[in-house]
């Protein structure tokens, strides 16, 4: 005896046969060459800005999350045309004292929504290293 087997649960299968097509409403709305989002990652909604303060806390979250390394501080926000560009320095070594620990400069883009498109490091250094920026 042979059986078929669904790609669907039968469940779904039955909602397709009964109602013969999904309603828009009921579908996630869908970003294109990113998926299915429910909602902005950072409280952003239709008409509505987001703050610098809600982008730094989100890219921070983010990078701690993918990296899996703990976030010192957020050096800088710039609002770009494309998105967010957020520099996020994480702790990459742990040393006593710690003013010898191993910090990294993660420059995290994010899209207007806050989604998470890149990031990269971008510098190491030691905490108690001084750096003349130009």
């Amino acid at each position: 005896m042979s059986r078929r087997l669904s790609r669907f649960p039968e469940t779904h299968e039955r909602h397709l046969v009964e109602n013969e097509s999904i309603e828009p409403e009921t579908m996630a709305p869908i970003v294109p060459d990113i998926g299915v989002v429910q909602d902005p990652p950072i409280g952003r909604r239709k008409g509505e800005a987001a703050g610098a303060a809600a982008v730094a806390k989100h890219a921070k979250a983010e990078l701690e999350s993918i990296t899996g390394l703990d976030a010192d501080h957020v050096s800088a926000v710039v609002r770009e045309p494309d998105g967010w560009h957020v520099t996020v320095d994480l702790v990459e070594l742990r040393r006593i004292p710690a003013a010898t620990d191993v910090l990294a400069a993660y420059e995290a883009v994010l899209g207007p929504t806050g989604i998470l498109l890149s990031y990269r490091r971008v510098r190491r250094y030691f905490r108690d290293q001084m750096i003349e920026e130009t």
